[in-house]
């Protein structure tokens, strides 16, 4: 092989071994758990709740693809269901956004309504 045919194949390598290095940093962080910062309401303090069964629609369309289906984890984001969690952390979480999910990704009462669903899909501290 030419030393240009060389340079030619080393870019892919390159390439596959920068995106993989981040992808597994960003799922190594999981910036979602809990342990990883406050903000938001006090703990103990719970926002207002929506409708569950309108916030479970909105979850499958709009956070479904990251948190899987249910909430069950299965894509960049982690898996939501059956997990302790604090839903001011939740409410503040969904505001600011964190990894690869942006910030106000929902708002509104369709915020609240997804807040409801996540309720009844964790178990609340």
């Amino acid at each position: 092989m030419t030393p240009h045919q060389l340079r030619l194949l080393a870019w892919p390598l390159v390439l596959l071994v920068f995106v993989s290095a981040n992808v597994f940093a960003l799922a190594k962080v999981h910036p979602f758990t809990p342990e990883s910062g406050s903000g938001g309401a006090p703990a103990g303090t719970v926002p207002a709740l929506g409708d569950a069964y309108n916030g479970e629609t909105v979850f499958q369309e709009t956070c479904a693809g990251c948190h899987g289906d249910g909430g069950r984890g299965g894509g960049a984001g982690p898996a939501l269901a059956g997990r302790e969690l604090d839903l001011a952390y939740v409410w503040q979480k969904i505001d600011t956004g964190g990894g690869v999910m942006p910030p106000a990704l929902v708002t509104g009462a369709p915020k609240a309504d997804v807040l409801a669903y996540i309720a009844g899909i964790t178990k609340r501290r």
